[in-house]
Protein backbone atom coordinates (compact mmCIF):
# COMPACT_ATOMS: atom_id res chain seq x y z
CA UNK A 1 0.00 0.00 0.00
CA UNK A 2 2.82 2.65 0.90
CA UNK A 3 4.21 1.72 -2.53
CA UNK A 4 0.83 2.22 -4.49
CA UNK A 5 0.66 5.73 -2.70
CA UNK A 6 4.15 6.53 -3.19
CA UNK A 7 3.73 5.89 -6.93
CA UNK A 8 -0.13 7.55 -6.86
CA UNK A 9 2.07 10.60 -5.87
CA UNK A 10 4.67 10.68 -7.97
CA UNK A 11 1.66 10.44 -11.14
CA UNK A 12 0.53 12.85 -9.93
CA UNK A 13 3.37 15.49 -9.25
CA UNK A 14 4.42 14.14 -13.15
CA UNK A 15 0.59 15.24 -14.42
CA UNK A 16 0.82 18.33 -13.02
CA UNK A 17 4.25 18.82 -14.09
CA UNK A 18 2.91 18.31 -18.10
CA UNK A 19 0.15 20.39 -17.27
CA UNK A 20 1.77 23.44 -16.79
CA UNK A 21 4.51 23.19 -20.08
CA UNK A 22 2.11 21.81 -22.95
CA UNK A 23 0.26 24.35 -24.96
CA UNK A 24 -3.13 24.58 -27.16
CA UNK A 25 -0.68 23.56 -30.13
CA UNK A 26 -3.62 23.66 -31.86
CA UNK A 27 -3.91 27.69 -31.09
CA UNK A 28 -0.75 28.12 -33.48
CA UNK A 29 -2.58 27.27 -36.79
CA UNK A 30 -5.20 30.14 -35.39
CA UNK A 31 -3.60 33.16 -35.48
CA UNK A 32 -1.71 34.40 -39.06
CA UNK A 33 1.75 33.52 -39.37
CA UNK A 34 1.51 31.61 -36.08
CA UNK A 35 4.49 29.33 -37.04
CA UNK A 36 6.38 31.87 -36.84
CA UNK A 37 7.14 32.62 -32.76
CA UNK A 38 4.63 28.99 -32.40
CA UNK A 39 3.65 28.83 -28.83
CA UNK A 40 6.19 32.38 -28.14
CA UNK A 41 2.97 34.29 -29.64
CA UNK A 42 1.08 33.78 -26.38
CA UNK A 43 3.40 32.47 -23.65
CA UNK A 44 6.24 33.63 -21.88
CA UNK A 45 7.89 30.20 -21.72
CA UNK A 46 8.51 29.44 -25.76
CA UNK A 47 8.19 25.79 -25.75
CA UNK A 48 4.27 26.79 -24.33
CA UNK A 49 2.41 26.45 -21.51
CA UNK A 50 2.80 28.28 -17.92
CA UNK A 51 2.44 32.11 -17.82
CA UNK A 52 0.87 33.78 -20.76
CA UNK A 53 1.98 37.26 -22.47
CA UNK A 54 0.07 39.94 -22.63
CA UNK A 55 -1.37 38.51 -26.57
CA UNK A 56 -1.95 35.43 -24.82
CA UNK A 57 -4.10 36.79 -21.65
CA UNK A 58 -5.82 39.05 -24.21
CA UNK A 59 -7.05 36.11 -26.27
CA UNK A 60 -7.84 34.24 -23.43
CA UNK A 61 -9.97 36.41 -21.88
CA UNK A 62 -11.92 38.22 -24.76
CA UNK A 63 -11.07 35.97 -28.15
CA UNK A 64 -12.05 32.59 -27.44
CA UNK A 65 -14.49 30.45 -28.79
CA UNK A 66 -14.94 29.01 -25.36
CA UNK A 67 -13.50 29.75 -21.73
CA UNK A 68 -11.80 26.24 -21.62
CA UNK A 69 -8.49 24.38 -22.86
CA UNK A 70 -10.64 23.38 -26.16
CA UNK A 71 -11.74 27.09 -27.08
CA UNK A 72 -10.16 28.00 -30.33
CA UNK A 73 -9.17 31.75 -31.16
CA UNK A 74 -11.36 34.36 -32.99
CA UNK A 75 -9.04 36.10 -34.97
CA UNK A 76 -10.84 38.92 -37.01
CA UNK A 77 -10.41 42.36 -37.12
CA UNK A 78 -11.56 43.17 -33.56
CA UNK A 79 -8.34 41.34 -32.45
CA UNK A 80 -5.92 42.71 -35.34
CA UNK A 81 -6.92 45.82 -33.99
CA UNK A 82 -5.65 45.70 -30.77
CA UNK A 83 -2.42 46.21 -29.07
CA UNK A 84 -2.05 43.78 -26.51
CA UNK A 85 1.76 44.60 -25.37
CA UNK A 86 0.99 48.85 -25.19
CA UNK A 87 4.26 49.09 -27.93
CA UNK A 88 2.43 50.87 -30.22
CA UNK A 89 1.72 48.49 -32.81
CA UNK A 90 -1.24 46.42 -33.47
CA UNK A 91 -1.41 42.59 -33.07
CA UNK A 92 -2.56 42.42 -37.28
CA UNK A 93 0.51 44.54 -37.79
CA UNK A 94 2.63 42.21 -35.94
CA UNK A 95 1.63 38.94 -37.31
CA UNK A 96 1.58 40.86 -40.91
CA UNK A 97 -2.00 41.14 -41.30
CA UNK A 98 -3.55 44.37 -39.99
CA UNK A 99 -6.86 44.27 -41.32
CA UNK A 100 -7.52 41.01 -39.57
CA UNK A 101 -8.72 39.41 -42.66
CA UNK A 102 -6.70 36.17 -42.94
CA UNK A 103 -9.01 32.85 -41.77
CA UNK A 104 -7.59 29.39 -40.51
CA UNK A 105 -6.35 27.71 -43.87
CA UNK A 106 -5.60 30.75 -45.89
CA UNK A 107 -1.84 30.40 -46.63
CA UNK A 108 0.08 33.04 -44.22
CA UNK A 109 0.00 36.92 -45.06
CA UNK A 110 2.33 39.18 -45.83
CA UNK A 111 6.28 38.42 -45.38
CA UNK A 112 7.19 35.94 -42.30
CA UNK A 113 10.31 37.59 -42.52
CA UNK A 114 8.71 40.71 -40.37
CA UNK A 115 6.46 38.94 -38.03
CA UNK A 116 7.15 40.18 -34.70
CA UNK A 117 5.63 39.05 -31.13
CA UNK A 118 2.42 41.13 -30.21
CA UNK A 119 2.82 40.05 -26.64
CA UNK A 120 6.28 41.27 -26.04
CA UNK A 121 6.95 45.29 -26.44
CA UNK A 122 10.56 44.67 -27.10
CA UNK A 123 9.87 42.86 -30.10
CA UNK A 124 7.81 45.00 -32.75
CA UNK A 125 8.31 45.99 -36.76
CA UNK A 126 9.18 49.42 -36.19
CA UNK A 127 12.07 50.80 -37.75
CA UNK A 128 14.14 54.30 -37.75
CA UNK A 129 13.01 57.27 -40.24
CA UNK A 130 15.75 59.53 -40.51
CA UNK A 131 15.24 62.97 -41.78
CA UNK A 132 18.36 64.63 -43.05
CA UNK A 133 17.91 68.48 -42.86
CA UNK A 134 20.46 70.52 -44.76
CA UNK A 135 20.92 74.22 -45.79
CA UNK A 136 19.20 75.51 -42.64
CA UNK A 137 20.95 78.58 -41.77
CA UNK A 138 18.15 80.60 -42.35
CA UNK A 139 16.66 79.45 -39.32
CA UNK A 140 19.50 78.85 -37.47
CA UNK A 141 19.10 78.72 -33.55
CA UNK A 142 14.93 78.38 -33.88
CA UNK A 143 13.45 75.61 -32.75
CA UNK A 144 11.91 72.93 -34.92
CA UNK A 145 8.74 70.88 -34.53
CA UNK A 146 8.24 67.74 -36.66
CA UNK A 147 5.71 64.89 -36.83
CA UNK A 148 4.77 61.72 -38.71
CA UNK A 149 1.19 61.05 -40.15
CA UNK A 150 0.11 57.66 -41.44
CA UNK A 151 -1.66 57.40 -44.41
CA UNK A 152 -2.35 54.28 -44.08
CA UNK A 153 -4.12 54.44 -40.67
CA UNK A 154 -4.63 58.18 -40.85
CA UNK A 155 -3.27 58.64 -37.44
CA UNK A 156 0.08 60.53 -36.09
CA UNK A 157 2.57 58.17 -34.99
CA UNK A 158 5.54 60.14 -33.42
CA UNK A 159 6.63 63.78 -33.20
CA UNK A 160 9.15 65.84 -31.87
CA UNK A 161 11.56 69.02 -31.37
CA UNK A 162 14.89 70.02 -32.10
CA UNK A 163 15.80 72.69 -29.64
CA UNK A 164 17.88 74.65 -31.86
CA UNK A 165 18.38 74.18 -35.73
CA UNK A 166 21.65 74.08 -37.13
CA UNK A 167 23.01 74.13 -40.80
CA UNK A 168 23.07 70.51 -41.39
CA UNK A 169 21.23 67.97 -39.07
CA UNK A 170 19.38 64.92 -39.06
CA UNK A 171 16.12 63.81 -36.82
CA UNK A 172 15.61 59.93 -36.23
CA UNK A 173 12.17 58.30 -34.97
CA UNK A 174 11.43 54.91 -34.77
CA UNK A 175 7.63 55.16 -35.82
CA UNK A 176 8.01 53.49 -39.34
CA UNK A 177 6.22 50.02 -40.87
CA UNK A 178 7.62 48.61 -44.00
CA UNK A 179 4.60 49.40 -46.93
CA UNK A 180 3.10 52.12 -45.46
CA UNK A 181 3.04 55.65 -46.50
CA UNK A 182 3.76 58.69 -44.83
CA UNK A 183 3.54 62.62 -44.11
CA UNK A 184 5.99 64.43 -42.82
CA UNK A 185 5.16 67.59 -41.37
CA UNK A 186 7.58 70.03 -39.95
CA UNK A 187 8.04 73.68 -39.02
CA UNK A 188 10.43 76.18 -38.15
CA UNK A 189 9.81 78.63 -35.58
CA UNK A 190 10.80 81.61 -37.25
CA UNK A 191 9.06 84.50 -34.90
CA UNK A 192 10.23 82.75 -31.63
CA UNK A 193 6.99 82.38 -29.80
CA UNK A 194 7.22 78.42 -29.16
CA UNK A 195 4.07 78.05 -31.48
CA UNK A 196 3.40 77.06 -34.67
CA UNK A 197 2.24 79.75 -37.38
CA UNK A 198 0.83 79.51 -40.32
CA UNK A 199 3.61 80.67 -43.03
CA UNK A 200 4.61 83.00 -44.00
CA UNK A 201 4.75 84.21 -40.12
CA UNK A 202 6.83 80.51 -39.40
CA UNK A 203 8.12 78.23 -42.01
CA UNK A 204 6.70 75.39 -42.97
CA UNK A 205 6.84 72.19 -45.23
CA UNK A 206 5.03 68.55 -45.66
CA UNK A 207 7.24 65.81 -47.32
CA UNK A 208 5.82 62.56 -48.46
CA UNK A 209 7.73 58.96 -48.17
CA UNK A 210 5.48 56.24 -50.01
CA UNK A 211 5.69 52.55 -49.47
CA UNK A 212 8.62 52.76 -46.88
CA UNK A 213 11.03 49.58 -47.12
CA UNK A 214 12.14 50.45 -43.27
CA UNK A 215 15.00 52.58 -42.23
CA UNK A 216 14.20 54.89 -44.73
CA UNK A 217 16.15 58.12 -45.06
CA UNK A 218 14.61 60.93 -46.31
CA UNK A 219 16.17 64.64 -47.59
CA UNK A 220 15.29 67.91 -47.28
CA UNK A 221 17.38 70.87 -48.26
CA UNK A 222 15.54 74.23 -47.34
CA UNK A 223 13.59 76.26 -49.73
CA UNK A 224 10.91 78.25 -49.45
CA UNK A 225 7.67 75.65 -51.07
CA UNK A 226 6.13 76.47 -47.42
CA UNK A 227 2.61 74.80 -46.60
CA UNK A 228 0.37 75.58 -44.25
CA UNK A 229 0.35 72.18 -42.12
CA UNK A 230 -1.69 73.14 -39.72
CA UNK A 231 -0.03 71.78 -36.34
CA UNK A 232 -1.86 70.50 -33.55
CA UNK A 233 -0.52 70.31 -30.14
CA UNK A 234 0.10 67.63 -28.05
CA UNK A 235 -1.94 66.88 -24.58
CA UNK A 236 0.18 64.94 -21.92
CA UNK A 237 -1.02 63.84 -19.00
CA UNK A 238 1.24 62.16 -16.02
CA UNK A 239 -0.78 59.48 -13.89
CA UNK A 240 0.66 58.59 -10.17
CA UNK A 241 -0.73 56.22 -7.42
CA UNK A 242 -3.12 54.56 -10.29
CA UNK A 243 -1.30 50.84 -7.82
CA UNK A 244 -5.49 49.80 -7.56
CA UNK A 245 -5.99 49.44 -11.61
CA UNK A 246 -2.30 48.29 -12.38
CA UNK A 247 -3.07 45.05 -15.19
CA UNK A 248 -6.72 46.64 -16.13
CA UNK A 249 -7.42 47.96 -19.21
CA UNK A 250 -8.01 51.60 -19.79
CA UNK A 251 -9.60 54.00 -22.21
CA UNK A 252 -9.15 57.48 -22.54
CA UNK A 253 -10.42 60.23 -25.13
CA UNK A 254 -10.57 64.19 -25.27
CA UNK A 255 -13.52 66.04 -26.74
CA UNK A 256 -13.19 70.05 -27.51
CA UNK A 257 -15.86 70.96 -24.59
CA UNK A 258 -17.80 73.71 -26.84
CA UNK A 259 -18.97 71.31 -29.57
CA UNK A 260 -18.28 67.76 -28.12
CA UNK A 261 -16.48 66.83 -31.07
CA UNK A 262 -14.03 63.91 -30.23
CA UNK A 263 -10.52 65.22 -30.80
CA UNK A 264 -8.43 61.59 -29.69
CA UNK A 265 -8.77 58.70 -28.04
CA UNK A 266 -6.20 56.20 -26.48
CA UNK A 267 -6.64 52.80 -24.85
CA UNK A 268 -3.92 50.76 -23.49
CA UNK A 269 -4.65 47.11 -22.72
CA UNK A 270 -2.87 46.92 -19.22
CA UNK A 271 -1.99 49.97 -17.43
CA UNK A 272 1.67 48.83 -16.92
CA UNK A 273 2.26 50.32 -13.34
CA UNK A 274 1.50 53.04 -10.66
CA UNK A 275 3.02 55.98 -12.73
CA UNK A 276 2.83 56.39 -16.49
CA UNK A 277 2.03 58.91 -19.17
CA UNK A 278 -0.38 59.01 -21.97
CA UNK A 279 -0.07 61.33 -24.57
CA UNK A 280 -1.96 62.15 -27.47
CA UNK A 281 -2.31 65.13 -30.43
CA UNK A 282 -5.06 67.46 -31.63
CA UNK A 283 -5.26 70.27 -29.45
CA UNK A 284 -6.09 73.59 -30.58
CA UNK A 285 -4.80 77.33 -28.93
CA UNK A 286 -7.50 78.86 -26.84
CA UNK A 287 -10.11 75.67 -27.03
CA UNK A 288 -11.51 74.65 -24.07
CA UNK A 289 -11.39 70.68 -23.71
CA UNK A 290 -12.45 67.87 -21.63
CA UNK A 291 -10.73 64.75 -20.87
CA UNK A 292 -13.01 61.74 -20.21
CA UNK A 293 -11.06 58.05 -18.63
CA UNK A 294 -11.96 55.31 -16.91
CA UNK A 295 -10.23 51.79 -15.80
CA UNK A 296 -12.26 48.53 -16.37
CA UNK A 297 -12.08 47.60 -12.55
CA UNK A 298 -14.09 44.35 -13.10
CA UNK A 299 -12.35 43.46 -16.32
CA UNK A 300 -15.16 42.28 -18.43
CA UNK A 301 -14.31 44.49 -21.32
CA UNK A 302 -16.44 47.54 -20.86
CA UNK A 303 -17.62 50.69 -19.28
CA UNK A 304 -19.41 50.16 -16.38
CA UNK A 305 -20.89 53.08 -14.32
CA UNK A 306 -19.03 54.07 -10.95
CA UNK A 307 -18.29 52.27 -8.80
CA UNK A 308 -17.99 49.26 -11.07
CA UNK A 309 -15.64 50.76 -12.89
CA UNK A 310 -13.62 53.53 -12.09
CA UNK A 311 -14.01 56.99 -13.93
CA UNK A 312 -12.94 60.17 -13.82
CA UNK A 313 -13.38 63.83 -15.77
CA UNK A 314 -11.18 66.68 -15.92
CA UNK A 315 -11.14 69.85 -18.02
CA UNK A 316 -8.66 72.26 -19.06
CA UNK A 317 -8.27 75.01 -21.35
CA UNK A 318 -4.99 75.06 -24.22
CA UNK A 319 -3.33 78.46 -23.69
CA UNK A 320 -0.07 76.80 -24.04
CA UNK A 321 0.23 74.90 -27.18
CA UNK A 322 1.48 71.85 -25.74
CA UNK A 323 -0.43 70.64 -22.53
CA UNK A 324 0.91 68.87 -19.36
CA UNK A 325 -1.56 67.68 -16.63
CA UNK A 326 -0.84 65.56 -13.62
CA UNK A 327 -3.56 63.14 -12.54
CA UNK A 328 -3.43 61.75 -9.07
CA UNK A 329 -5.72 58.33 -8.17
CA UNK A 330 -8.91 59.36 -6.76
CA UNK A 331 -12.12 57.64 -5.54
CA UNK A 332 -13.80 60.91 -7.29
CA UNK A 333 -15.61 59.14 -9.98
CA UNK A 334 -17.66 60.83 -12.86
CA UNK A 335 -20.04 58.50 -14.87
CA UNK A 336 -18.76 59.48 -18.23
CA UNK A 337 -21.50 57.63 -20.01
CA UNK A 338 -18.31 56.04 -22.29
CA UNK A 339 -19.00 55.84 -25.97
CA UNK A 340 -17.52 53.19 -28.33
CA UNK A 341 -15.30 53.45 -31.61
CA UNK A 342 -15.91 52.28 -35.09
CA UNK A 343 -13.08 51.69 -37.36
CA UNK A 344 -13.92 50.79 -41.27
CA UNK A 345 -10.58 49.01 -43.06
CA UNK A 346 -10.81 49.57 -46.26
CA UNK A 347 -8.96 47.57 -49.25
CA UNK A 348 -8.69 47.66 -52.65
CA UNK A 349 -10.11 51.02 -53.60
CA UNK A 350 -7.51 51.98 -56.08
CA UNK A 351 -10.18 53.09 -58.66
CA UNK A 352 -10.94 56.17 -56.33
CA UNK A 353 -7.58 57.14 -55.21
CA UNK A 354 -7.59 60.90 -54.53
CA UNK A 355 -11.05 61.20 -54.89
CA UNK A 356 -13.16 61.93 -51.77
CA UNK A 357 -14.77 60.22 -49.00
CA UNK A 358 -17.86 60.32 -46.86
CA UNK A 359 -19.01 58.19 -44.09
CA UNK A 360 -21.59 58.86 -41.68
CA UNK A 361 -23.37 56.60 -39.23
CA UNK A 362 -26.99 55.91 -38.36
CA UNK A 363 -28.58 54.40 -35.84
CA UNK A 364 -31.35 52.03 -36.56
CA UNK A 365 -33.99 52.76 -34.12
CA UNK A 366 -34.64 56.33 -33.89
CA UNK A 367 -32.75 57.16 -37.27
CA UNK A 368 -30.40 59.48 -35.53
CA UNK A 369 -26.80 60.17 -37.64
CA UNK A 370 -24.21 59.80 -34.37
CA UNK A 371 -21.05 60.87 -36.37
CA UNK A 372 -19.38 61.66 -39.77
CA UNK A 373 -16.28 62.31 -41.09
CA UNK A 374 -14.60 63.38 -44.65
CA UNK A 375 -11.47 62.12 -45.81
CA UNK A 376 -10.76 65.18 -48.38
CA UNK A 377 -8.67 62.70 -50.52
CA UNK A 378 -8.29 58.72 -50.33
CA UNK A 379 -4.59 58.21 -49.79
CA UNK A 380 -4.07 54.83 -51.28
CA UNK A 381 -5.64 51.68 -51.72
CA UNK A 382 -6.17 50.80 -48.39
CA UNK A 383 -6.69 53.01 -45.36
CA UNK A 384 -8.96 53.01 -41.55
CA UNK A 385 -11.49 55.96 -40.91
CA UNK A 386 -12.68 55.85 -37.46
CA UNK A 387 -15.86 57.38 -36.07
CA UNK A 388 -16.76 57.35 -32.57
CA UNK A 389 -19.80 58.22 -30.23
CA UNK A 390 -21.06 54.44 -30.55
CA UNK A 391 -23.26 53.09 -27.86
CA UNK A 392 -23.67 49.78 -26.78
CA UNK A 393 -26.31 47.33 -27.88
CA UNK A 394 -27.77 48.53 -31.12
CA UNK A 395 -28.00 48.25 -34.72
CA UNK A 396 -25.87 50.67 -37.14
CA UNK A 397 -26.04 51.45 -40.95
CA UNK A 398 -22.92 52.83 -41.77
CA UNK A 399 -22.90 54.87 -45.40
CA UNK A 400 -20.46 56.00 -47.37
CA UNK A 401 -19.44 57.18 -51.00
CA UNK A 402 -16.60 58.18 -52.95
CA UNK A 403 -17.33 60.99 -54.93
CA UNK A 404 -15.77 59.52 -58.40
CA UNK A 405 -17.10 62.57 -60.39
CA UNK A 406 -15.65 64.75 -58.43
CA UNK A 407 -18.09 67.69 -58.02
CA UNK A 408 -17.35 67.44 -53.92
CA UNK A 409 -21.17 66.39 -53.33
CA UNK A 410 -22.63 63.25 -53.24
CA UNK A 411 -24.84 62.16 -56.55
CA UNK A 412 -26.36 58.52 -56.75
CA UNK A 413 -24.46 55.67 -58.15
CA UNK A 414 -23.43 55.29 -60.69
CA UNK A 415 -22.36 58.54 -60.87
CA UNK A 416 -20.92 58.33 -57.57
CA UNK A 417 -20.00 55.12 -55.62
CA UNK A 418 -21.41 54.50 -52.78
CA UNK A 419 -22.33 51.70 -50.26
CA UNK A 420 -24.02 50.98 -47.18
CA UNK A 421 -22.70 48.39 -44.12
CA UNK A 422 -24.69 47.02 -41.21
CA UNK A 423 -24.09 46.21 -37.49
CA UNK A 424 -24.32 45.85 -33.77
CA UNK A 425 -22.75 47.34 -30.85
CA UNK A 426 -22.64 44.29 -28.96
CA UNK A 427 -19.14 44.02 -28.38
CA UNK A 428 -18.53 47.71 -27.41
CA UNK A 429 -15.73 49.13 -29.58
CA UNK A 430 -16.67 47.57 -33.73
CA UNK A 431 -13.67 47.08 -35.98
CA UNK A 432 -15.09 46.25 -39.79
CA UNK A 433 -13.26 45.08 -43.11
CA UNK A 434 -14.55 46.44 -46.44
CA UNK A 435 -13.14 45.11 -49.54
CA UNK A 436 -13.81 47.72 -52.86
CA UNK A 437 -16.74 46.34 -54.88
CA UNK A 438 -19.49 47.09 -57.69
CA UNK A 439 -22.22 46.52 -55.32
CA UNK A 440 -23.63 50.38 -55.23
CA UNK A 441 -26.08 51.56 -52.85
CA UNK A 442 -28.41 54.64 -53.29
CA UNK A 443 -27.41 55.78 -49.36
CA UNK A 444 -29.47 59.40 -50.02
CA UNK A 445 -26.94 61.25 -48.48
CA UNK A 446 -28.86 63.69 -46.62
CA UNK A 447 -29.58 66.97 -48.54
CA UNK A 448 -32.79 68.64 -48.88
CA UNK A 449 -34.60 64.99 -48.72
CA UNK A 450 -32.61 63.97 -46.22
CA UNK A 451 -33.69 66.97 -44.08
CA UNK A 452 -37.51 66.12 -44.79
CA UNK A 453 -36.73 62.26 -43.76
CA UNK A 454 -34.94 63.26 -40.42
CA UNK A 455 -38.13 65.43 -39.78
CA UNK A 456 -40.38 62.50 -40.27
CA UNK A 457 -38.64 60.22 -37.86
CA UNK A 458 -38.85 63.12 -35.19
CA UNK A 459 -41.03 62.01 -32.29
CA UNK A 460 -41.40 64.54 -29.55
CA UNK A 461 -37.96 64.26 -28.17
CA UNK A 462 -34.69 66.54 -28.02
CA UNK A 463 -32.89 66.32 -30.82
CA UNK A 464 -30.49 69.26 -33.30
CA UNK A 465 -30.27 68.44 -36.55
CA UNK A 466 -27.58 69.30 -38.97
CA UNK A 467 -27.96 72.23 -40.67
CA UNK A 468 -29.38 72.59 -44.44
CA UNK A 469 -26.94 73.16 -46.80
CA UNK A 470 -23.50 72.72 -45.22
CA UNK A 471 -21.41 74.42 -46.40
CA UNK A 472 -23.66 77.23 -46.77
CA UNK A 473 -23.60 81.00 -48.39
CA UNK A 474 -25.12 83.31 -47.24
CA UNK A 475 -27.67 81.25 -45.57
CA UNK A 476 -28.65 78.14 -43.97
CA UNK A 477 -31.62 76.32 -41.71
CA UNK A 478 -31.17 75.06 -37.85
CA UNK A 479 -33.98 72.72 -37.54
CA UNK A 480 -34.36 71.06 -33.90
CA UNK A 481 -36.94 69.50 -32.03
CA UNK A 482 -37.97 69.97 -27.79
CA UNK A 483 -39.62 67.27 -25.85
CA UNK A 484 -41.64 69.50 -23.44
CA UNK A 485 -41.88 73.30 -23.72
CA UNK A 486 -39.07 75.48 -22.15
CA UNK A 487 -36.63 78.10 -22.22
CA UNK A 488 -34.11 77.85 -25.56
CA UNK A 489 -31.17 79.20 -26.46
CA UNK A 490 -29.80 78.45 -29.84
CA UNK A 491 -26.35 80.71 -30.15
CA UNK A 492 -23.82 80.63 -33.38
CA UNK A 493 -19.91 80.99 -32.31
CA UNK A 494 -16.90 80.85 -34.24
CA UNK A 495 -14.31 78.18 -34.18
CA UNK A 496 -12.40 79.95 -31.37
CA UNK A 497 -15.55 79.84 -29.16
CA UNK A 498 -16.47 83.75 -29.18
CA UNK A 499 -20.03 84.29 -29.66
CA UNK A 500 -21.07 85.33 -32.96
CA UNK A 501 -24.83 85.91 -32.50
CA UNK A 502 -28.18 84.49 -30.76
CA UNK A 503 -30.62 82.77 -33.20
CA UNK A 504 -33.20 81.98 -30.23
CA UNK A 505 -33.41 82.93 -26.37
CA UNK A 506 -37.25 82.46 -25.24
CA UNK A 507 -39.77 79.88 -24.38
CA UNK A 508 -40.95 77.46 -27.26
CA UNK A 509 -43.51 74.98 -26.80
CA UNK A 510 -42.50 71.27 -27.65
CA UNK A 511 -42.41 69.87 -31.15
CA UNK A 512 -40.15 70.82 -34.21
CA UNK A 513 -38.43 73.71 -34.83
CA UNK A 514 -36.48 75.71 -37.48
CA UNK A 515 -34.81 78.89 -37.98
CA UNK A 516 -32.63 80.70 -40.67
CA UNK A 517 -28.83 81.74 -39.94
CA UNK A 518 -28.12 84.39 -42.63
CA UNK A 519 -23.96 84.60 -42.48
CA UNK A 520 -24.05 87.68 -45.06
CA UNK A 521 -21.65 89.74 -42.91
CA UNK A 522 -19.32 86.99 -42.29
CA UNK A 523 -16.02 85.49 -43.12
CA UNK A 524 -15.89 82.08 -44.59
CA UNK A 525 -15.14 79.30 -42.74
CA UNK A 526 -16.04 76.53 -39.77
CA UNK A 527 -18.80 78.08 -37.01
CA UNK A 528 -20.36 76.24 -34.48
CA UNK A 529 -24.03 76.45 -33.41
CA UNK A 530 -25.22 75.45 -30.00
CA UNK A 531 -28.67 74.50 -28.49
CA UNK A 532 -29.13 75.04 -24.55
CA UNK A 533 -32.69 74.07 -22.94
CA UNK A 534 -33.03 72.72 -18.92
CA UNK A 535 -32.50 69.16 -20.39
CA UNK A 536 -30.48 69.29 -23.26
CA UNK A 537 -27.00 70.56 -24.62
CA UNK A 538 -26.16 69.88 -28.04
CA UNK A 539 -23.57 71.09 -30.96
CA UNK A 540 -22.86 70.91 -34.53
CA UNK A 541 -20.44 72.29 -36.83
CA UNK A 542 -21.42 74.08 -39.99
CA UNK A 543 -19.42 75.74 -43.01
CA UNK A 544 -19.94 78.87 -44.74
CA UNK A 545 -18.09 78.98 -48.24
CA UNK A 546 -17.75 82.34 -49.86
Amino acid sequence: MKNFFIGLIFLTAFAITITTVISRGFRVSEIPNGNVNNCANCHVNPSGGGTRDNFGKLVGQKFLTEQSSAGHVMWGPLLASLDADNDGVTNGEELQDPFGIWSTGDPNPGSSALVTKPGDASSNPLTTLTVSFSGMDPHAGQMLGLRVFDRTTMKEVGRTTVSSITSSFDVMLDVILQGHSYYIDFFADHNGNNLYDMPPVDHAWRIELNNAQGNDVVNFSHNTNFTDIDWKYLLTINFTGMTPHVGQLFELSVEDNLTSEEIARKRLEFIPGSGFSISVPGLELGKEYKVEMYADHNGNGLYDSPPTDHAWKIQFENNTGDVQLDFAHNTEFTDIGWKYNYTLNFSGMNPHVGQMLEMRIVRNDNGEEIGRTKVDAIPGPDFSVSIPQIELNHDYNVDFYADHNGNGSYDSPPTDHAWRLTFNSSTGNFVDNFSHNTNFVDINWPGATGILDDLAKLPNEYRLLQNYPNPFNPSTTITFSLKETGKVSLKIYNILGQEITTLINKVLPSGVHSVIFDADNLQSGTYIYRIVTKNYIESKKMVLLK
